[in-house]
């Protein structure tokens, strides 16, 4: 069972009223996830029972956003949540931990989901000339990019750049990202498992 998400919304009742402009980038990472069919978004061996689970959507929307701003440690983009204007409006203005962050990304359904998403979204950029061709993503830059004139859906994406997650896109994934990203979880888990003195040791 997932916390209620509803697609295709693009306002929301906030704490105090604020919004992200049309050309930021998080207004393509919202309609491209949310072109995501629930099939390959969810996994089928959810309970139904318990707590909600946070949605796919938009704990993968944090992520391309966090990634894209080269921020891969957990307890950074607990803290994007909290203080990050376009971030919040990503996430629905819904706060998570840094456990739930790296719990969701340390499943191998959410890690190939990201891995892809990642790819996919990247080539895009590319090939709308919104980042350069040797860039990793957006590299940490600041693109301008009108949601409504760029179409970026996932279904295009499988057929046109399916073939490239086994090419270079994806090594430099694997070799740029997924490091940083382990290598933050992995000492996020000691700290929070073991406390800060043996990060010293």
């Amino acid at each position: 069972m997932y916390q209620n998400y509803i697609t295709g919304q693009t306002e929301f009742v906030l704490n105090f009223d604020f919004t992200v402009s049309s050309t930021h980038i998080v207004r393509l990472i919202d309609a491209f996830v949310d072109s995501i069919p629930n099939e390959i978004l969810l996994k089928d061996n959810v309970s139904t029972t318990g707590r909600p689970l946070s949605h796919p959507a938009i704990m993968l929307k944090i992520l391309l956003f966090a990634y894209s701003r080269q921020t891969y440690s957990g307890r950074k983009i607990e803290l994007m949540l909290e203080e990050n204007i376009p971030m919040r409006w990503l996430a629905r203005d819904n706060h998570y931990s840094y456990h739930t962050i790296n719990n969701f990304r340390s499943s191998s359904h959410a890690s190939e989901l990201i891995k892809q998403s990642f790819v996919y979204f990247s080539l895009a950029l590319k090939d709308h000339d919104l980042i350069k061709d040797d860039a990793v993503f957006i590299d940490g830059t600041k693109i301008e990019a009108d949601a409504n004139k760029y179409s970026f859906t996932w279904k295009k994406s499988v057929q046109k750049y399916h073939n490239s997650l086994k090419e270079k896109a994806s090594a430099l994934y694997e070799e740029l990202v997924e490091k940083q990203v382990i290598e933050s979880m992995d000492l996020e888990t000691v700290q929070s498992s073991s406390g800060m003195e043996l990060i010293s040791e």
